[in-house]
């Protein structure tokens, strides 16, 4: 004989679920709207942040077609599209400040913090170094306003790799720099004195166009290098290339905004050079070898796939160094690209001569250095980039007498 349940036991049943979900409903809603508020905050205070700075560079365009227009009617067809985009973006910054207030005032004041936080360091600093406030008592005020420590910014530094040993290594010695507004980072004709990078704030560059390591006298055209100006923002870095060569700084560096900068020096740098010789070195040419390539030939590499990560990991690209006579022949089966991004050289054969920025044409089968340094970038062919191949060329060294006796012969 079957039972079959009561329908009271059923419908009591039915109606304890129901009050188990409805309850486990009202738990989980509350930390779901957290979630999503908290991430609609953030995706507001991005959005203000970039508006803010869209703006800015609207008017800095502004001055700079002033500076560099020649017709009138061009001029105000740019001004006229440039105020048209500014006044877009003030809009929506408009509709930011009223639909996300409490994150706006958020960030003004978090921004106001820190600009008072950077003054007070560097009052203290002064007054420190006038012997009006001794040093325990600068240490003990330094302990209420601790400064953003310098190891938070350094995983940004693409040559470190996120390596916990070379973190560890500059964490030690990177100390944090403020700058206020008019502040000069460094200037041109001065010795650098080790690298920046920006944590928050602006910069702007004013530079003639680079040399690349070339004389004047070596050009035969002997172009006037034209000024242009550059802006620095968070994740920039300034000073590799002058800290490499120990050479004069080309440039002057202004500070547009309040500025906190990680300052590694040139001492630190290059102890840390012998430290982790030669990877750290060598993994910085790599960065600035492939922003040079990028930068000037960027239409010949659109299909090439250059990551730092992935030329340092499987070799696709790589640096190569000549100096005065050295040779290197470059094979075109296993050389998809040879790019001169620092110094000069020659081709052997016709002694045609490259300068920094150059790609240099597939006749060519050898080159000679031509300046004291000259750093070649090899983009292999895509067959040995699978193979992971580390030996495609080889560099043959030659001394003056042998390079004297070739000329005599010919």
């Amino acid at each position: 004989m079957f039972r079959t349940s009561h329908p009271f036991c059923l419908a009591c049943s039915d109606k304890s679920q129901f009050f188990f979900f409805f309850s486990l409903f009202q738990i989980i809603v509350p930390i779901l709207i957290s979630i999503a508020d908290v991430q609609i905050k953030k995706r507001l205070s991005l959005m203000y942040s970039i508006t803010k700075g869209y703006i800015k560079s609207q008017e800095d365009a502004k001055l700079l077609i002033k500076q560099i227009s020649i017709h009138e009617s061009i001029y105000q067809k740019l001004y006229e599209i440039l105020e048209t985009n500014k006044q877009d973006a003030v809009k929506e910054l408009g509709l930011i400040e009223h639909e996300g207030r409490d994150v706006v005032i958020a960030l003004k004041t978090k921004q106001a913090i820190r600009n008072v936080i950077a003054k007070a360091l560097k009052n203290l600093t002064f007054l420190c170094s006038r012997g009006i406030i001794d040093k325990y008592e600068s240490t003990e005020i330094n302990k209420t306003i601790p400064p953003p420590t310098p190891d938070k910014y350094l995983h940004n530094i693409i040559w470190l790799e996120g390596k916990d040993v070379l973190i560890d290594f500059f964490k030690e010695r990177a100390k944090l720099a403020c700058f206020d507004y008019g502040d000069i980072i460094c200037k041109g004709g001065e010795m650098p004195q080790g690298i920046y990078l920006i944590i928050s704030g602006m910069a702007i560059l004013h530079s003639l166009s680079p040399t690349f390591g070339i004389e004047s006298s070596q050009r035969s055209d002997r172009k006037s290098r034209d000024m242009f100006t550059e802006f620095c923002t968070t994740g920039d870095i300034i000073g590799e290339l002058n800290c490499l060569l120990k050479h004069e700084i080309e440039y002057t560096v202004i500070c547009e905004t309040s500025l906190q900068a990680c300052f590694i020096s040139l001492e630190d740098l290059y102890e840390g050079f012998d430290v982790f010789w030669p990877s750290l070195e060598y993994k910085i040419w790599l960065k600035l070898a492939l922003s040079t390539a990028y930068q000037y030939f960027e239409s010949s590499l659109i299909d090439e796939d250059l990551s730092f990560q992935k030329c340092v990991m499987f070799n696709q690209a790589y640096v190569e160094t000549l100096s005065s006579y050295n040779e290197m022949t470059i094979d075109n089966m296993t050389m998809k690209f040879v790019i001169i991004v620092y110094g000069s050289v020659i081709d052997t054969k016709t002694e045609e001569p490259y300068f920094a920025p150059c790609i240099i044409p597939t006749t060519c089968e050898q080159v000679q250095g031509t300046s004291d340094l000259s750093k070649l970038l090899i983009i292999q062919a895509s067959e040995l980039t699978q193979r992971n191949s580390n030996t495609n060329v080889m560099v043959t060294r030659t001394n003056l007498e042998k390079s004297e006796k070739a000329g005599s012969q010919a």
